[in-house]
């Protein structure tokens, strides 16, 4: 600033290049996180070390004209004053818009805070049909029960029918409480160094039964030893989800579970299936068609509004399953408890594809 000044004086400077000395000191005075009175005091503090300096002049040389002390008063009052507006002027419209990117990320905050509150209402209310349904059965079951007591074969069929229903009730009860928990920050992340690979490849091989008995080819793929930092458990409890899902909602075909490392920081785990995809998923526009299994097969879409993917879950054709939007929302939860990304490509009639990206070192 004072070498603008001593242009000035001697007559070498414009009046815009004072403008823009006052707006970039505003502007470095903001990124260095000062506030308005203390960018005041500062200037403040120029205004007077500027005066000192006039009166130290005027005591050696006590000579000098009064129409020149005026003179140099008037000239460094008029720049002290361009500085001054300049500056402020400057922060007063960084703080005008930074108060405006505040309001937005509240408002979206807020907005995201009603869709939770709505999501969770109808997660609650999808359950609780789900169990009344449960229980009707149940109740349904023991009636008949009385009634037939003499034939063994039509009691044995009863009694499947209450212990599936039981079955049921009790994984409803169990998610709920998991998303309870997740929601209510109870969950605790235990990480710790695990090879990933062989993780899977016993998950997927003790959910081989299962996708025999559906009449399903349940495929693995990806190196056999994978080494990352991760919680064994919250991991195991994301695949499981996701492939008891599709083993439940894929009536002919496949279901692969891959992965692989991405780059030197994270790796990908992804859980396809041929099943009858996601109806709403068409909503998010035009895709490739998914293909054989592999990580990425199709572009991915963020699947950060849980409520729509969990709708379009609940209403998949062909088998239902009680609970599938809570699971999904524990899915969601868990990856973010892992800081890992969930993303979601589907297409009806076509299949599913969850890929989920998650950090190879532990983050701090």
């Amino acid at each position: 600033m004072l070498n603008v000044l001593q242009q000035q004086l001697q007559q070498q400077d414009e009046e815009a290049q004072v403008d823009r000395l006052a707006a970039d000191h505003g502007l470095l005075r903001w990124h260095k996180g000062y506030v308005l009175a203390e960018l005041l005091a500062e200037m403040h503090y120029l205004d007077q070390f500027m005066l000192a300096e006039l009166r130290a002049f005027w005591q050696l040389y006590p000579s000098t004209d009064c129409p020149m002390i005026t003179q140099a008063y008037e000239h460094y009052f008029a720049f002290a004053n361009q500085i001054n507006t300049g500056c402020v002027s400057q922060f007063t419209d960084l703080q005008r818009t930074a108060a405006a990117s505040r309001v937005n990320v509240l408002e979206t905050a807020l907005a995201e805070l009603q869709e939770l509150g709505q999501q969770r209402a109808q997660i609650l209310r999808h359950s609780s049909h789900d169990l009344r349904g449960s229980f009707g059965v149940i109740l349904s079951a023991a009636s008949l029960l009385e009634l037939v007591m003499d034939s063994q074969q039509e009691c044995k069929k009863i009694l499947d029918m209450l212990l599936r229903n039981l079955t049921i009730c009790r994984s409803l009860v169990t998610q709920l409480m998991d998303l309870a928990r997740l929601e209510a920050g109870q969950e605790a992340l235990h990480i710790q160094p695990l090879d990933a690979g062989q993780l899977l490849t016993n998950l997927v091989a003790s959910y081989q039964p299962l996708a025999i008995e559906r009449g399903l080819l349940l495929k693995a793929d990806g190196p056999a030893s994978l080494p990352v930092a991760c919680d064994p458990l919250q991991l195991q409890r994301i695949i499981q989800n996701l492939v008891l899902n599709a083993l439940k909602h894929t009536p002919t075909g496949w279901v692969s579970v891959c992965w692989s490392r991405e780059n030197e920081t994270r790796w990908i785990v992804s859980v396809q299936d041929s099943g009858p995809g996601l109806p709403t998923a068409t909503q998010a526009g035009s895709r490739p068609h998914l293909g054989v299994p592999s990580l990425e097969t199709t572009a991915a879409v963020d699947i950060a509004d849980a409520k729509q993917a969990a709708t379009a879950l609940s209403s998949r054709s062909g088998l239902a399953h009680q609970g599938e939007g809570v699971g999904l929302s524990i899915v969601k939860g868990l990856c973010e408890l892992l800081r890992a990304s969930l993303e979601i490509d589907s297409r009806p009639g076509v299949g599913t594809l969850f890929r989920i990206r998650l950090s190879i070192q532990k983050q701090l």
